[in-house]
């Protein structure tokens, strides 16, 4: 009895290996002769995603659960970091506030000691760049505020970070504006922290250089530059950029700001400076008569 037992399990075992060496063997034999792209493995292949979808969907769910939570706490870790760095910030922009403040009424005191007038605040009209016109001879840009909006010639033109330009031609309702870095712009400037005066020329290339220095002046690199208010247009105290010596020893400027990707720009609006009466020549005579 028992070996008859156990003579059916050995016949089940041969017969479920048979089974599985069929199977192996027609797989083989589909993968030889039948075309990969033939329509009827396609179509069976398709019909065999559509019955097991629904059973992989359920597999993924855990695994998808498990993403979203490891999602979500490395975003709770980010955020952390996040409100911490902002933290730090903030404690050093309100410490910034108050150097400020108290530097305001420093200067406040000592324009009141020395009698020293006390600089027009400064318009500021917004303005969108509608036309890049820079080429390898031209560097300007067009924007679009005109007379309409206050603008004039000669006023400055910012970025977010420092001076850009000037404006060179005003129509109704558009301004053309000259860039820093065009052979025909120079701007006074000062640079810091010894109020070296200097014009800043554009030489149509991605840096302007500094001329018109004092003789024997030693110019340190990364001095920041910035307006002299010079001339009256250009109101002062702008940051236009830093120092950098190039290759042959010449002192030129990394810009504060991009001039490549500019989208907005700022158009300081300054009150015109009257010029003082000039004497005739009627007037002049009269004098040297008496």
């Amino acid at each position: 009895m028992a070996s008859f037992k156990s003579r059916r399990s050995e016949l089940r075992v041969i017969s479920v290996s048979g089974i599985a060496i069929i199977c192996l063997l027609f797989a083989a034999i589909c993968l030889v002769f039948v075309a990969r792209n033939d329509r009827l493995i396609g179509n069976l292949r398709q019909l065999m995603s559509d019955v097991f979808t629904p059973t992989y969907d359920l597999i993924s769910r855990p695994s998808v659960e498990l993403r979203k939570m490891r999602n979500v706490a490395t975003n709770l870790v980010d955020l952390q970091a996040s409100y911490q760095e902002l933290q730090l910030e903030n404690q050093r922009l309100r410490e910034q506030v108050v150097e400020l403040q108290r530097n305001r009424v420093l200067l406040d005191r000592y324009r009141e000691l020395l009698a020293l007038p006390v600089e027009p605040e400064l318009h500021v009209i917004s303005a969108r760049v509608i036309a890049d016109l820079q080429s390898p001879f031209v560097r300007t840009l067009v924007a679009n505020s005109g007379r309409l909006a206050g603008v004039k010639e000669g006023q400055a033109v910012t970025g977010g970070r420092g001076l850009i330009g000037r404006i060179v031609s005003v129509g109704r309702v558009s301004s053309r504006l000259l860039l820093l870095t065009d052979f025909n712009s120079h701007v006074p400037v000062l640079i810091m922290p010894d109020n070296i005066r200097a014009i800043l020329s554009g030489s149509n290339a991605d840096n302007p250089v500094l001329r018109f220095l004092p003789k024997n002046t030693v110019i340190r690199e990364g001095a920041q530059v910035v307006t002299s208010g010079d001339g009256g247009q250009v109101p002062i105290g702008i940051p236009v950029g830093v120092v950098r010596v190039d290759t042959n020893g010449q002192p030129i400027v990394d810009l504060r700001e991009n001039l490549q990707n500019l989208s907005y720009v700022r158009i300081i609006s300054t009150r015109d400076i009257a010029l003082p009466p000039r004497e005739t020549e009627g007037q002049n005579l009269s004098v040297s008569g008496q």
